[in-house]
């Protein structure tokens, strides 16, 4: 693995204190060390911890204290989101912002023919280790010192060979890195302050990233992007929607939803809508990579569901739908106009529901758990399913079990 250090701020080189410790072994051990005393605390670092790091002999580990915190701390958290492989470390900001590992490895088999992939913002280098998994070679860019240098020893520690590390601030002039055929970038959407939903703001801006003839950049399902050129796809995990990709390549034709743990997919081919139903026996509540995508009434219309209100993502069946990972199901038992607290405790009454009842909502403004806490339940009852949602001008209420 080659390292290139050209780290510059506003044209002035930055020496980044303690960057050989970063990115060396006995960061892992102090590390390591720092985390198993904050587990025992109960996960947050006493006074005793910071002073028996503190009292340290070794010069550079007294005087990383702030780091080496938040790199135990970043760590462990890594470790509860799933994220942590072969003993990687984290600072916090990159546990909150790295991609999960098999999301990272289901990214890089599009880049299997590569010889070169250019991967601009490294991050904690968890799509790094990745792409260099199945390219000839990466050349991976990363603005932030700190996290470059933990990324260089994580990559160092799992004896990746076949990558290029440049700390430095994108766009990058690239003269000596030689031609590539690939493209992958990270772009931050975080800063201190806020969070931003506007490509234009990403850093490094969306329009900075180079084409190659494969392309793909991540960004946030939700935010405002221009994607001529490119195409989406919204990437599953769980119960939830992680990623959105714009692709430019051959193997991404149309908008497509993936779920990444189950390695399916779903690919958008028409504009069809559902129809609409004042009532069903089931109810459909499609995954939320599905709903980001938008494209939830046209994968309704393809199993034959309807809707209650064209604007409100749930589907509407009156025959049981099959199992399927790409939504939940639910019996319906009654549905009511509107929204009564009286009419919902009613309801819980008569069905004899428990406390660890799911309350779900589509276009209502109120938070569901107010809703909760007004409500009295039976002890050790079974759990039911109450969905508020918007249909047309109104609302309804339905009770429902799951499947």
């Amino acid at each position: 693995m080659v390292f290139i250090e050209v780290t510059h701020e506003k044209g002035h080189i930055v020496e980044l204190s303690g960057a050989a410790f970063l990115s060396g072994d006995s960061l892992q051990e102090v590390v390591e060390s720092t985390m198993a005393a904050i587990k025992e605390a109960g996960g947050s670092p006493t006074p005793g911890i910071i002073e028996e790091l503190r009292r340290r002999p070794d010069a550079t580990i007294s005087s990383n204290v702030p780091r080496i915190v938040d790199i135990a701390l970043g760590t462990l958290r890594a470790e509860r989101l799933g994220k942590r492989v072969n003993g990687w470390l984290f600072t916090d900001r990159m546990a909150e912002q790295s991609t999960h590992p098999e999301i990272a490895s289901y990214h890089a088999r599009a880049f299997g023919n590569c010889t070169h992939v250019l991967e601009i913002c490294s991050g904690a280098g968890l799509d790094t280790l990745a792409l260099a998994r199945v390219a000839g070679h990466v050349t991976t860019i990363e603005s932030d010192p700190a996290i470059a240098e933990v990324t260089r020893g994580n990559l160092a520690r799992e004896g990746i060979e076949n990558v290029t590390l440049i700390q430095a601030s994108w766009p990058f002039h690239l003269g000596h890195v030689r031609p590539f055929d690939g493209v992958w970038a990270d772009p931050s959407r975080r800063t201190e302050l806020r969070r931003h939903r506007s490509g234009a703001q990403y850093d490094p801006p969306l329009a900075s990233i180079p084409l190659a003839p494969i392309v793909g950049i991540k960004v946030g399902p939700g935010d405002d992007v221009l994607a001529d050129g490119f195409i989406s796809e919204y990437i599953g995990y769980g119960k939830d929607c992680r990623e959105r990709v714009l692709w430019k390549s051959a193997h991404m034709r149309v908008p497509t939803v993936t779920l990444a743990d189950k390695l399916v997919h779903w690919g958008r081919s028409s504009d069809a809508k559902p129809f609409v139903v004042p009532t069903a026996a089931y109810v459909i509540e499609p995954h939320k990579a599905l709903i980001a995508s938008g494209g939830v009434g046209e994968f309704l219309h393809e199993i034959g569901a309807g809707v209650f209100d064209p604007h409100i993502a749930y589907g509407a069946m009156n025959v049981e739908p099959p199992s399927s990972c790409w939504y939940e199901r639910y019996r319906v038992k009654k549905i009511d106009e509107g929204i009564s607290i009286r009419r919902i405790q009613q309801s819980i009454r008569e069905f004899q529901w428990g406390p660890t009842t799911i309350f779900k909502k589509r276009g209502w403004e109120n938070d569901p758990e107010d809703l909760r806490r007004a409500l009295l339940f039976t002890c050790g009852g079974p759990p039911g399913v109450v969905i508020v949602m918007r249909v047309g001008d109104g609302h309804q209420t339905v009770y429902a079990e799951l499947l």
